[in-house]
């Protein structure tokens, strides 16, 4: 079995990989780097990823980065932790990652622009909010709409891009957005939260929060 260990911070969109590893019921180790002090620059980080980012994950001492990569790379290990549903052909594996891809490279740079506009402008950085409320705004509507009839992203399986999903819609919460009328999204929300996998995670990063408060 290869020896993991992710590299995250509590609450940021690592959260997403820290629940697919336990959804996985693999052994990890888990070390929390504190972006706010910035850590990701240290030598000590961007020798295990050059890029500075979270989440990477050590296998085996080799680095992999993007949650969207390391999701799929726990999918193809561990077919059993079903973090995706089985594709019975290439067309069906594309549009699965078709769906990962898009919350990733679709939904997360505009929830960020929510949540943290000072990362996309050294000027006023309330437009910047204003235009990512405005592109999350018809994303969360459509994703309400989706789970009106279905319990999770892909149906009636639970998968990992339901915990994307949440983490990007909650984060938005907590950039100012209202999410008050979707009701729908807000079951899924109950949903993920009730998850074993999910519950595992937060208690882990409270954990790990603990730690860097000590070390703070």
């Amino acid at each position: 079995m290869p020896e993991y260990t992710l590299y995250h911070l509590p609450g940021a969109c690592s959260r997403v990989t820290m629940t697919a590893l336990e959804q996985c019921g693999v052994e990890y180790a888990d070390h929390p780097v504190n972006l706010m002090k910035g850590e990701q620059h240290s030598p000590a980080f961007r020798a295990v990823n050059p890029r500075g980012k979270i989440p990477a994950l050590l296998v085996d001492g080799e680095v992999l980065g993007e949650n969207a990569a390391i999701q799929w790379y726990l999918h193809r290990s561990f077919p059993e932790a079903k973090l995706f549903p089985d594709a019975a052909s290439g067309w069906d594996e594309a549009q699965i990652l078709s769906d990962l891809f898009w919350i990733s490279s679709g939904w997360h740079p505009a929830v960020r622009a929510n949540m943290m506009p000072i990362r996309w402008t050294t000027d006023d950085p309330a437009p910047v909010r204003a235009r990512g409320k405005e592109l999350v705004k018809p994303l969360f509507e459509a994703f309400d709409a989706r789970v009106a009839s279905q319990p999770w992203w892909f149906g009636e399986a639970w998968s990992i891009i339901d915990v994307y999903a949440y983490w990007n819609y909650t984060t938005a919460e907590q950039g100012e957005y209202d999410l008050s009328g979707l009701e729908n999204l807000a079951a899924h929300r109950a949903r993920v939260e009730a998850w074993p996998a999910f519950q595992r995670a937060l208690a882990r990063e409270n954990a790990a929060r603990e730690r860097l408060n000590h070390a703070a």
